[in-house]
């Protein structure tokens, strides 16, 4: 039963830190959920994956195949 605790800790502090870096990285990139909707107002494809990730802006990815701004992001 211990075991299964440890396991579960475990699971959850690496989620954890995992969550941070990510968090971590899009600062870095200067990213910020600012209210951009359309394809046309990203000026990259990492500002169109953060939107579409960490936003839920969906309909930057028409086809819902995980890669927003198809026209940008090739």
């Amino acid at each position: 039963m211990n075991k299964f605790f440890i396991i579960i800790a475990l699971s959850i502090s690496l989620f954890s830190a995992e969550n941070k870096k990510t968090k971590q990285e899009d600062k870095k990139q200067g990213f910020k959920c600012e209210g951009k909707k359309y394809c046309k107002e990203m000026k990259s494809c990492a500002e169109a994956k953060f939107y579409l990730t960490q936003c839920g802006v969906t309909r930057l990815d028409k086809d819902k195949d995980g890669t927003p701004c198809e026209t940008i992001c090739r």
